[in-house]
C-alpha cells in the first residue's frame, strides 16, 4: 500500500514537473521576442538568467518551507505563482520589467514546486530506490518542451501575448490540481538521520563535500543552461535549421531519457563516479557542439548534450540524500541548488558574446571547459566519500 501511494506522488510530482518544465521553451518565446519587438539575443536572455538566479535562490527557502510544513503547500503557492508569471508578462512586454514579472515570478514559484515533489516522492521509497525514483519525477521536466515546443511555437506564431496568456492558464489549473496528490508518508523524518540532523544547518556549508558538489552543480550544469537559452539561435546560425522548434524538441527528448538513466546509473555506479562518468561524457559531446556545422552533426550533439544535462537532475538530489541525510533533505538540496543561480548568469554573457561576435564558437567553449573542471572536482570528491556513502 505504501508503494502503491509512493507511486501517486511521485506521478503527481512528475506532471508538475511536465508542466513547469515549459522553461525549456524559452528559446521559442524569445523567436518571437526578437521577431514581433525587435529585442536582441542578449536582451531575450535577460529574463532567463533572472528566472535562473531567482530559482537557485528560492530553492533554499522553498525546501526549508516544505521540510517544515510539508510538501502540498508550498507546491500550491508555487502553482499560483508559475502561472501568475506568464499571465503578468503578457500584460507588458519590455526586457527589464519581463525580468521582473517572468523571471522573478516564475523562479520563484518554480523552486517551489521543484524542491517540494521530488524530496516527497523519495521518502516513500526505499534507499536503494531513490536514484531511480528521483529520476522518473525529473523526467517530468524533460518531457514537457518535446511536448511544449510544437505547442509554444503555434502560439507564437500568432503573437507572443498569446502564447504568455496561454500558457499561464495551462500551468495556474494544472499545478494546482496536480498538487492535492502530494504529500509525505505518515513515517517521514521519524528515522534517524546519518548525517547527525542535529547541527544547525549552515554547518553544511563547512562540509567539503557541500563545497566540492556546489562547484560541480555550477560548472555542469552551465552546458544545458546556455543551449535552453540559445538553442532555436544556434539552429538556426550554425545549421541552418529555420524550425529550431524542432532540435529545442529534441533536446527535451534527450533530456528526459537523461533523468532516469542518471537515476538507475546512480544507484548501480555510485554517485560519485556518475558523476565523473557524466562530466567526462558531457565534455567530448560540448567540444562536438563547438565543431558542428551541418543539421545531423548538430542534432547529434544537441541530443547528447540534453542526455547528460538530464542526467546531472537525478544525480545530485541522490547524492545529497545520500550523503547528509533525508531529514533536512529538501533545505539541502536546495542549498546545493543555489549553484545554478551562477550557473544562470552565464546565458546572458553568451548572448553579448553572440552579439559582439556574430557566432557561438566562445559562447560554448567555455562550458566545454567547465564540464571538464567539474570531472576533475569528481575525482577530488570520490577520495573524501566513504565506500558506505558512495553506494
Amino acid at each position: 500500500m505504501k508503494l502503491y501511494q509512493g507511486w501517486k506522488v511521485a506521478i503527481a510530482g512528475m506532471g508538475i514537473n511536465f508542466l513547469v518544465g515549459i522553461s525549456y521553451a524559452w528559446s521559442i518565446y524569445a523567436r518571437g521576442l526578437i521577431r514581433e519587438l525587435g529585442w536582441s539575443q542578449a536582451q531575450t536572455a535577460l529574463p532567463y538568467t533572472v528566472f535562473i538566479l531567482s530559482y537557485a535562490c528560492a530553492m533554499v527557502i522553498a525546501g526549508r518551507a516544505q521540510d517544515r510544513i510539508g510538501p502540498r503547500p508550498v507546491v500550491t503557492v508555487g502553482g499560483v505563482l508559475v502561472g501568475s508569471a506568464f499571465l503578468v508578462s503578457a500584460l507588458v512586454v519590455r526586457p527589464f520589467v519581463m525580468a521582473l514579472t517572468w523571471g522573478g515570478l516564475f523562479g520563484i514559484g518554480l523552486a517551489a514546486c521543484f524542491a517540494s515533489v521530488t524530496p516527497a516522492a523519495m521518502k516513500w521509497f526505499p534507499p536503494r530506490s531513490r536514484g531511480l525514483i528521483a529520476g522518473v519525477v525529473v523526467t517530468g521536466v524533460g518531457l514537457s518542451a518535446i511536448v511544449m515546443s510544437p505547442l509554444v511555437h503555434l502560439l507564437v506564431q500568432r503573437s507572443v501575448a498569446t502564447a504568455f496568456v496561454a500558457s499561464g492558464i495551462m500551468l495556474l489549473v494544472g499545478t494546482l490540481l496536480l498538487s492535492r496528490w502530494v504529500r509525505n508518508p505518515p513515517t517521514a523524518g521519524a528515522a534517524p538521520s546519518r548525517s547527525l540532523p542535529d547541527e544547525p544547518w549552515y554547518t553544511l556549508i563547512r562540509d567539503r563535500r557541500f563545497g566540492l558538489m556546489w562547484l560541480m552543480f555550477l560548472l555542469s550544469t552551465t552546458s544545458g543552461l546556455t543551449f535552453a537559452t540559445h538553442l532555436d539561435r544556434i539552429a538556426r546560425v550554425q545549421a541552418g535549421l529555420d524550425e529550431g522548434f524542432l532540435v529545442v524538441a529534441l533536446f527535451a527528448l534527450f533530456n528526459a531519457i537523461g533523468r532516469p538513466v542518471g537515476g538507475i546509473l546512480s544507484d548501480r555506479l555510485g554517485r560519485t563516479r556518475s558523476m565523473t562518468l557524466t562530466f567526462v561524457f558531457m565534455t567530448a559531446v560540448m567540444l562536438l557542439a563547438l565543431s558542428a556545422r551541418g543539421a545531423p552533426l548538430l542534432s547529434i550533439a544537441v541530443a547528447m548534450i540534453g542526455l547528460g544535462y538530464g542526467t546531472i537532475f537525478s544525480l545530485f538530489p541522490a547524492a545529497t540524500v545520500t550523503f547528509f541525510g533525508e531529514q533536512r533533505f529538501g533545505l539541502y538540496y536546495g542549498l546545493v541548488f543555489t549553484a545554478i543561480g551562477g550557473a544562470g548568469v552565464y546565458p546572458l554573457l553568451a548572448g553579448y558574446l553572440f552579439d559582439r561576435l556574430g557566432n557561438f564558437t566562445l559562447a560554448l567553449a567555455f562550458p566545454a571547459l567547465f564540464c571538464a573542471c567539474a570531472a576533475l572536482l569528481s575525482l577530488r570528491l570520490s577520495r573524501r566519500i566513504s565506500v558506505e556513502f558512495d553506494r
